[in-house]
């Protein structure tokens, strides 16, 4: 039996092993898929109420795909965001309605299906909600 002569030219590495190359490959495909399927992030979010109407930004750093239903009994707005997983920043939402908001009474926010986050305004009294995109 001869003994392993090691790497083919004493100044260059061996060559990487198959498991090693498919486990590299299974990296670079699993990143690769989270970038590709990343929808917009969530980069700030505010509440600012006012007598006349309270304003809730949902600041991202790509355009937000929503849907809107508006329930009057109790009055509520229910705003599915596409495209976006529940984060952080939509956590500290709820936190940053006051008590003594005029029209807003809470904020509720959860992953309705994957890729959807739901968010729940629940309001004082009757209102005409708008949402826009700036």
């Amino acid at each position: 039996m001869t003994p392993d002569p090691g790497p083919l030219h004493p100044s260059l590495p061996s060559a990487p092993s198959r498991r090693t190359l498919l486990q590299a490959g299974s990296l670079v495909l699993l990143l690769g898929t989270q970038q590709i399927a990343r929808g917009a992030t969530i980069l700030a979010v505010r509440v600012w109420p006012a007598p006349e109407y309270s304003r809730v930004t949902i600041e991202s750093d790509g355009q937000l795909t929503t849907k809107q239903f508006f329930v009057t009994t109790p009055p509520r707005l229910a705003l599915d965001i596409e495209g976006i997983d529940l984060s952080p920043e939509l956590r500290e939402l709820v936190a940053k309605v006051k008590p003594d908001d005029p029209n807003i009474a809470g904020i509720r926010a959860g992953q309705n299906t994957p890729g959807v986050v739901r968010l729940v305004i629940d309001l004082k009294q009757a209102a005409l909600p708008q949402v826009f995109t700036l």
